[in-house]
């Protein structure tokens, strides 16, 4: 699916989602934005297109984050302790992985840019293990195509 392709669409809103355990099909570098294909995303209740007073899952959806610069990058290897540094994000391009952790800071008032750190695992088909990412960039843009049931957290605890 390309941007025009989804429903809902929001620029600097990552700070509304959660993407742990979320599965990211795709991730990669292209037009100027590293870009993650996802099978859902976890819209949180205060993101400003969620209409409900909970968090919910979405459907597909696609982050892309505009103007990257790597800060740090390395990813294991499944074998030995094999890890591989990447300076240059048009060598991101891997698929099947799933988040773990995610956190964003907004440096915007002093630098200019957004920073982010992020933790994913791959599939257990795939030769690598996981991915340590720091990254910089302008702008994010998030995009959905529907909201689907009440996230996996906000029912924790309800019997």
């Amino acid at each position: 699916m390309v941007a025009q392709d989804y429903r809902y669409t929001s620029e600097d809103t990552l700070r509304y989602l959660s993407l742990h355990d979320c599965d990211c099909s795709h991730l990669y570098y292209a037009e100027d934005c590293l870009v993650f294909v996802m099978e859902w995303l976890e819209v949180l209740s205060s993101h400003p297109l969620n209409p409900f007073p909970q968090a919910h899952q979405s459907g597909g959806g696609r982050i892309e984050l505009v103007r990257p610069r790597i800060v740090s990058c390395s990813i294991a290897r499944r074998e030995g302790s094999r890890v591989q540094n990447v300076s240059d994000v048009g060598e991101l391009d891997y698929s099947g992985l799933e988040f773990l952790d995610y956190e964003e800071t907004d440096r915007r008032t002093k630098e200019g840019v957004y920073h982010a750190k992020m933790y994913l695992i791959f599939d257990r088909d795939s030769n690598y293990s996981d991915i340590s990412l720091e990254v910089e960039y302008e702008k994010s843009r998030v995009m959905w195509d529907a909201f689907h049931g009440v996230s996996w957290f906000e029912c924790i605890g309800q019997s």
